[in-house]
């Protein structure tokens, strides 16, 4: 089982490179998103779409990348997972964020998306 390294763009429709998208392509053979460290993006909302065959997304965060949280769900506040297509905005702000199917499903095939926005975007 190897981790999902996430595809990266500034490329989004800004002209002040204030918002960010990331993808992890998550797998029932390959169930977490390597992390990605990003303290300064404040508004996160996240996406996933895909074939869950049973798998449950759990969306973590932590401050020192080895120990794992499972973050808040803004909309009330529960834990931040999915098990269906679906999207929410995540409460806390840690130093590392990634997704992880903590229930990893059968043939799941599921495509995680993360856009954020910089608290202080940078100007031209």
């Amino acid at each position: 089982m190897a981790s999902v390294s996430p595809q990266f763009s500034r490329d989004i429709g800004t002209r002040d490179a204030s918002v960010v998208l990331l993808s992890w392509a998550l797998s029932t053979a390959n169930t977490d998103g390597l992390p990605f460290e990003m303290p300064e993006w404040a508004d996160r909302t996240w996406q996933a779409v895909g074939s869950w065959g049973g798998a449950t997304l759990s969306l973590q965060g932590s401050n020192d990348g080895s120990n794992w949280f499972v973050l808040s769900n803004a909309a009330g506040g529960t834990a931040a997972t999915l098990s269906a297509n679906g999207g929410l905005a995540s409460i806390e702000l840690p130093r590392y964020v990634r997704p992880n199917l903590t229930t990893p499903g059968s043939g799941a095939t599921v495509t995680v998306s993360l856009c954020a926005r910089r608290a202080t975007p940078l100007r031209n």
